[in-house]
């Protein structure tokens, strides 16, 4: 009877392999895939480019014993079904996976409580975390960072001692919406905003203001609606606004999404986009440039 020996089984590569492969020392190659201590862009890309080629994986469990560090990140967000977040989770992890870390994504469905519970299980399983805030003004991120745990808040502005903060310009591009509007043909404007406890929808519908105010409009009170972020609450908008003034032409709507759900409401009226009503968005979601008609964004950098 013919023996037929077990193939042998490659051992999974080191990171002593992805140093010697990317021709720098061991401790520049943790420290590019960790972010432990900042390297050159040569280093980083060479020893991303080894890790690429020879299939590494960090062992997680192993650097979590040695460290007491789990190099995982969690990352709350209010929905997840909404293109906007869904693309900004995508960025996150994508930077996550260079570095070697690992994240846990907590849907918070825009209730304050929940983003709370979610805090709490990241400050027990997580070494820091990422939020983009249901409410900013009551959450308390503050006290996980005052325990020592990085955190950082995205796109709602949340200012508390020990948070870093990454968030677009968000007055300047409810500017720029206005100056949009005004250029394009709009005669008769009107905002649908956003939640009140939402930083980002008073900023935004602010600069609306500001905007129209410069070009010597000023923007009539029941010219504005607050919606709740979605398709639901831009077509509840759109429709609103239709109600108070039929004849209404530019309205900017303070996510894309309300800013979709505008669209249909629209055309749900028998108007016209964008004969007969000028729509523009925030955010610059994928689905603005491939709908028909497709809808204008003001973009924000979520690689950045």
């Amino acid at each position: 009877m013919t023996h037929v020996p077990e193939p042998a089984v490659a051992s999974p590569p080191t990171l002593r392999d992805v140093a010697e492969h990317a021709g720098v020392s061991t401790a520049t190659a943790s420290n590019a895939l960790t972010g432990t201590r900042p390297v050159s862009a040569a280093a980083r890309e060479a020893v991303l480019a080894a890790a690429a080629e020879l299939g590494y994986r960090a062992n997680v469990t192993a650097r979590a014993l040695r460290t007491g560090r789990t190099a995982a990140i969690g990352l709350v967000v209010p929905d997840v079904t909404n293109p906007f977040f869904a693309e900004a989770v995508h960025e996150i992890q994508q930077h996550a996976d260079e570095r070697g870390w690992s994240t846990t994504l907590y849907d918070t469905s825009f209730d304050p409580g929940r983003e709370q519970e979610a805090i709490s299980q990241v400050a027990d399983a997580c070494d820091g975390l990422v939020l983009l805030s249901t409410d900013p003004a009551v959450s308390r991120v503050g006290e996980l960072a005052a325990r020592g745990v990085p955190v950082v808040a995205c796109d709602e502005p949340l200012r508390a001692p020990g948070v870093g903060l990454v968030c677009s310009d968000n007055a300047a591009g409810g500017r720029a919406a206005a100056q949009h509007l005004h250029a394009a043909g709009g005669t008769r404007f009107a905002i649908i905003g956003g939640p009140g406890r939402l930083p980002t929808a008073d900023e935004r519908t602010a600069g609306f203001r500001a905007g129209l105010r410069e070009l010597g409009i000023e923007l009539a009170d029941d010219h504005m609606v607050a919606q709740p972020y979605g398709m639901d609450g831009g077509r509840a908008g759109m429709w609103a606004l239709l109600s108070v003034d039929p004849e209404v032409d530019a309205i900017f709507a303070t996510t894309d999404m309300q800013a979709v759900g505008a669209l249909f409401g629209a055309i749900q009226a028998g108007r016209s986009v964008p004969d007969d009503v000028l729509i523009c968005g925030f955010d610059g979601i994928a689905w603005t440039a491939r709908m028909h008609p497709t809808i204008t964004t003001v973009v924000q950098d979520r690689a950045a």
